[in-house]
């Protein structure tokens, strides 16, 4: 375990990390102090977890992944490379996933995950696993016809326009009468 410094995680976020060491001794990257980390786990020197995070027996972590405050990742999960999963997302063997940003009054990322059971739910600021009914609805209550809204609404169009959703839920309906 090498010693604890202040962190500002995602240029905002100020807690204690430290050095993860991995498990063939060679140092791995930057780790809540509080997060919960399975102790067999190698974790890539450029990659970082963030506060309240918990990464179980198995999983893998790619160059440059950004594990979010208070992310959970099961059991034999692989995140690959530059990877960044927000906050409260969930995302299954089945789905279909988007995000970028930054977008709407906090300048937040947002994702889109496309599931079998839920459709599309999004991640959004302190907006979390919405509907896109009601994300649109939300939109329209507090931004309206400002710059912000008119973000989101692009940013939704873009989603819901998407061929690789549109191939993700052909795959399932193909999948379904084969």
């Amino acid at each position: 375990m090498t010693e604890t410094f202040e962190h500002l995680f995602g240029g905002w976020n100020e807690a204690q990390a430290r050095r993860w060491r991995n498990p063939d001794g060679s140092e791995g990257g930057i780790v809540a102090a509080d997060a919960r980390i399975d102790s067999a786990l190698t974790i890539p020197a450029d990659a970082v977890v963030w506060p309240r995070a918990s990464i179980g027996y198995g999983a893998r972590i790619g160059d440059g992944a950004s594990i979010g405050d208070g992310a959970r990742i099961g059991d034999g999960a692989s995140i690959g490379p530059r990877a960044s999963i927000g906050d409260g997302a969930s995302i299954g063997v089945q789905d279909w996933w988007l995000s970028g940003g930054p977008c709407g009054s906090r300048d937040a990322f947002w994702i889109a995950v496309w599931s079998p059971q839920h459709g599309v739910r999004w991640w959004v600021g302190c907006q979390w696993g919405l509907s896109t009914a009601e994300l649109c609805a939300r939109v329209e209550a507090q931004h309206g016809t400002s710059a912000h809204g008119d973000d989101y609404r692009a940013v939704i169009a873009f989603v819901e326009g998407h061929p690789g959703l549109a191939r993700a839920k052909a795959k399932l309906a193909s999948e379904a009468t084969s």
